[in-house]
């Protein structure tokens, strides 16, 4: 690649702050399919001028991309220097400083055009970076924070929910007891439908019933969790921690969700029919089979489907001995292309 020949003797190479990140930069370029002899030679040229230079045209707000940078030199204790070069129309040095660096040119009748070395220059730069940094590990932790609020309702709906779908009989009765709880009057309509489906059977629609609760309601929930952290900023203009205040919502939506999915529970549970839940097991069995037969015949076009390798044809300036009957010629394919039409046949 371009980055990794950027070590060989008076090459100038243009890169992006990535600056082949990745790319081993050999001083005197990669030896690969090179003359061991020439490439020690020039190896050694390129360390005796002091090795890789490294010329920054600006200073990034991270001080770690700058830091990668200087490392392109000095790889593995080759020799190696690294120069930055800062505008004052950086942006850098437009937000932090600029202007009092500026007026220090003006008071010492600096030319704008000199270039200058100073200390307080980089210091200036080092403590521009630094406050930046912090400010972007503060936002990352923020939203950190923000997402951990979330993040606890995800974890103890998900664990429910697996317990459904694992068919863990005492989590079906633990719900089932939280609708009686809240509903005492659903005991007796409970009873009948046991009866009515069989046990068993009940049971596993009431599990099912319960599943699809918490899947719309979970959807529901995320979209208004949403719409809360988006307007929970505006708190602050009362003297409000909005962090704090999305936590206290996030717990009220989320206890009201899994209130509303027992209220739906037990709204829904009296009117569950035998024939309407047997109808959508015939519904689903018939889309399982539909699907089957789909990916069978898929599976079965692309076999009949595979493309078809053609018999290699010979370039037209290979030789080929073609025959007809007992007679037999040696020549280029372009030339027994007129005799082939003819009735020849190529031997070889």
């Amino acid at each position: 690649t371009i980055i990794s020949q950027a070590g060989r003797l008076s090459a100038v190479t243009l890169a992006t702050n990535m600056a082949g990140r990745g790319t081993d930069i050999i001083l005197g370029g990669n030896p690969v399919g090179r003359d061991s002899d020439d490439w020690q030679r020039e190896h050694d040229s390129v360390l005796a001028l002091g090795g890789l230079y490294v010329l920054g045209t600006e200073r990034h707000e991270a001080r770690r991309i700058d830091n990668q940078l200087r490392g392109r030199s000095g790889r593995q204790g080759d020799k190696g220097r690294t120069q930055f070069y800062v505008s004052m129309d950086d942006a850098l040095m437009r937000v932090f400083g600029g202007e009092r660096v500026k007026n220090l040119m003006g008071t010492f009748k600096i030319p704008e055009d000199e270039p200058i070395q100073m200390g307080m220059i980089s210091r200036t730069l080092e403590s521009a970076q630094t406050k930046i940094e912090g400010f972007h590990f503060d936002s990352r932790k923020q939203i950190l924070a923000y997402d951990d609020v979330l993040n606890q309702h995800r974890q103890n709906i998900y664990a429910r929910r697996r317990k459904l779908l694992l068919k863990d009989a005492e989590e079906v009765q633990a719900v089932l007891d939280e609708v009686i709880a809240i509903e005492p009057g659903l005991e007796a309509v409970i009873e009948a439908k046991k009866q009515e489906f069989g046990e068993e059977q009940f049971m596993d629609v009431f599990r099912r019933l319960t599943l699809q609760m918490i899947d719309t309601l979970w959807v529901e929930h995320l979209e208004v969790m949403g719409y809360t952290r988006s307007n929970v900023g505006l708190r602050a203009y009362g003297q409000r921690d909005p962090l704090i205040e999305y936590r206290k919502e996030g717990t009220r939506l989320f206890k009201e969700m899994e209130s509303a999915i027992i209220g739906r529970i037990a709204e829904v549970l009296p009117r569950v029919q035998p024939k309407v839940v047997q109808k959508d097991e015939e519904e689903m069995k018939q889309e399982a089979r539909a699907a089957q037969q789909s990916a069978g015949r898929t599976a079965e076009s692309k076999q009949q489907n595979q493309t078809v390798v053609k018999e290699q044809t010979p370039n037209r300036n290979d030789m080929v001995v073609i025959t007809k009957g007992e007679e037999t010629q040696e020549l280029k394919y372009k030339k027994a292309e007129p005799l082939l039409e003819e009735g020849w046949t190529i031997v070889k």
